[in-house]
């Protein structure tokens, strides 16, 4: 463990943190075989059926768009928790991105891959939001 000072948790919350981190991404990457195996299998039966009708070729397609945005998803949030996995080894966890803030523990309890506070979400959201409208 690092010996630097750490954010608003003291030794139990982290761990409890870390242990709830570690079980996340146990689960994510379950959650990702699971998925790329029934990809697997779909395009195995797919390949052994006749010729498809444009409805039912585009509903596949449709199908596999969908399996592969839950595939980049899962990919997302797996990296997410090794980055706070990581964070918390060096201990760098539980503190702003932005503002270099110590980020509330609920809001760390709730999603303990949180990099930014509260306060800097919120103006990361209306930035984003803000951009939106403008490209509508």
């Amino acid at each position: 463990m690092s010996t630097t000072k750490l954010c608003c948790t003291n030794e139990s919350q982290l761990k409890h943190l870390k242990r709830e981190l570690q079980i996340l991404l146990q689960q994510l990457q379950a959650d990702l075989d699971a998925e790329r195996s029934d990809q697997k299998q779909e395009m195995s039966q797919l390949s052994s059926t006749e010729v498809l009708d444009r409805a039912e070729a585009s509903a596949v397609v449709g199908l596999q768009l969908t399996s592969l945005s839950r595939v980049k998803q899962l990919e997302e949030e797996i990296h997410e928790c090794q980055n706070a996995l990581e964070r918390i080894e060096a201990g760098r966890y539980g503190y702003c991105e932005q503002c270099g803030e110590e980020i509330e523990l609920n809001r760390l309890m709730a999603n303990p891959t949180s990099v930014l506070c509260v306060g800097c979400q919120s103006k990361d959201e209306l930035k984003r939001n803000g951009r939106q409208s403008i490209t509508l």
